[in-house]
């Protein structure tokens, strides 16, 4: 097993283990290869993007994609996905990948790494194992825009 940066020719095979993680529980998401595909290649072209992976031979079994933003009290890193193929998980390979992105991340003088996850599956127990805490005065908020009301 290797833990490398991203590179543009890994996408293809990082979209197969994002589907192959999150069309299954307790996500249950319906994606295809296309849509997955230009999800995650919207996440490379973004500036400030890094991406790590683990590779085992020609396959990705895990990778973090995110984005160093500048912030005034130092940089910080956003996770925006992070998988691990579902027969590799809670095998180590996540913590791995962590500590290979924090050990990049820590030399290039960033100071934080944050993410969203949702509540009650196993990636915030993985998370919380990880170091990671729960902001209490963060709230995240969202708001449907496709509105069922006609227009007057």
């Amino acid at each position: 097993m290797e833990f490398k940066l991203f590179e543009t020719n890994d996408l293809l095979r990082c979209t197969n283990t994002f589907i192959n993680v999150f069309n299954q529980e307790p996500w249950n998401d319906e994606w295809s290869t296309e849509i997955a595909f230009q999800y995650l290649l919207d996440y490379t072209n973004t500036p400030g993007f890094i991406g790590i992976v683990a590779e085992d031979g020609e396959e990705i079994i895990g990778f973090i994609f995110g984005v160093r933003k500048r912030w005034w009290s130092g940089d910080e890193f956003f996770i925006n996905e992070m998988c691990v193929s579902v027969e590799k998980q809670k095998t180590g390979v996540g913590s791995k990948l962590m500590k290979f992105l924090e050990n990049n991340l820590e030399m290039d003088g960033v100071e934080n790494i944050n993410l969203l996850t949702d509540r009650g599956i196993p990636a915030e127990i993985f998370y919380k194992k990880n170091g990671f805490t729960e902001i209490d005065r963060i709230m995240f908020l969202n708001k449907n825009i496709h509105s069922t009301h006609p227009t007057s």
